[in-house]
């Protein structure tokens, strides 16, 4: 029993000691912003920014984009050493190209009230995408095979969206008015997460290796966590339209919406 509890301690001061020596948490974001505002007339407004960035390191922030893991501060990152390899990379946030567009314009119905039309786009970068394994201890998608961010990208995402307002005012500080939105007009349907599950399998991180090494890909025993002469199961839906562990939120483009409302304002 006692040689039992000190194999415990020692292999725990073992890992301590492995972490004291892994690289620091590194969040890094850059970016450059331009934005535009006109008032083409005094009843219309335009303004367009358009954002490029970058969003690199090894750490994600407070829950992991990954997995889901929704324990701030206490995620498995530098839990053990075998867990930090191949961590730097594209943080699973980053999106190169953002560009937002909005404009309006109201027409003055003078006694009859007021008609507002406006709209806004949004198009941005797809997401960069991982090449995960699973960890013996931890379970799936703890392994990143590859560097972060290693696999494609998913694509780029557009989606337009419309209001339609009319106001009428009762008194001089209250006005009733009803408005419909329409989300998603054109109804886009792309790709927003995908599966990054390359296998369910245990298996190591491949150091400075590239998508030609994955054919080399060796499974680890589920007991002793040594390496053995066995090719891994690919998971048949990687780089596929999906989610990791099912909890990462949706695979694709919320489809088109409608929203009808009133509203009394005084």
């Amino acid at each position: 029993m006692e040689q039992g509890l000190a194999a415990v301690v020692q292999g725990r001061a073992d890992s301590l000691r492995g972490v004291g020596k892994l690289e620091k948490p590194v969040r890094s974001y850059d970016a450059l912003q331009l934005t535009a505002t006109q008032r083409p007339t005094k009843a219309s407004l335009l303004i367009a920014s358009y954002t490029y960035s970058v969003s690199k390191g090894n750490y994600p922030g407070l829950f992991s984009t990954e997995t889901g893991q929704l324990d701030p501060n206490l995620t498995s990152l530098y839990d053990l050493p075998d867990l930090m390899a191949n961590r730097y990379g594209a943080l699973g946030l980053d999106r190169p190209h953002n560009l937002k567009v909005d404009g309006f314009y109201a027409f003055d119905l003078k006694k009859a009230g007021q008609l507002v039309v406006g709209g806004s786009l949004r198009a941005q970068s797809g997401i960069a995408h991982n090449v995960l394994g699973a960890h013996p201890i931890y379970g799936q998608g703890e392994t990143y095979i590859l560097a972060r961010g290693a696999a494609a990208r998913s694509p780029v995402t557009s989606q337009a969206d419309v209001r339609l307002a009319y106001g009428y005012r009762i008194s001089k500080t209250t006005m009733v008015e009803a408005f419909v939105n329409v989300f998603n007009l054109f109804n886009s349907q792309e790709e927003i997460n995908q599966d990054e599950n390359y296998t369910f399998g245990f298996v190591n991180p491949i150091v400075g290796g590239d998508a030609n090494d994955l054919a080399h890909l060796k499974t680890n025993d589920e007991v002793s966590g040594q390496e053995i002469n066995a090719t891994p199961v690919k998971n048949k839906n990687f780089g596929n339209t999906g989610t990791n562990n099912g909890n990462i939120g949706p695979a694709q483009q919320a489809p088109r919406a409608m929203q009808l409302g009133f509203r009394v304002t005084f």
